[in-house]
């Protein structure tokens, strides 16, 4: 991974962690939904929180594609064109 990547990844995790209701290991497989027990709601704060972090807006199928933690990465860097 590179140093941005990294970073990225390790940012996201910890605004997961904020979010997450399950006590697991975040890798990029991570299901959001599945294994941090985050539903449809929290998501949604997840969402909104990462909008305001990196300084984006998802547009709506972009955010409802979202499973997993390299998913969440991909449309972040998407949006912020890294």
């Amino acid at each position: 991974m590179q140093a941005n990547n990294q970073a990225m990844f390790d940012k996201v995790c910890a605004i997961l962690k904020t979010h997450a209701k399950a006590d697991t290991e975040i890798t990029p497989d991570t299901q959001i939904a599945a294994d941090l027990a985050i539903d449809s709601v929290e998501m949604f704060d997840l969402v909104m929180e990462i909008e305001e972090v990196y300084d984006i807006s998802f547009p709506i199928e972009e955010a409802s594609a979202i499973d997993t933690v390299q998913s969440l990465i991909e449309a972040i860097e998407r949006i912020t064109d890294v």
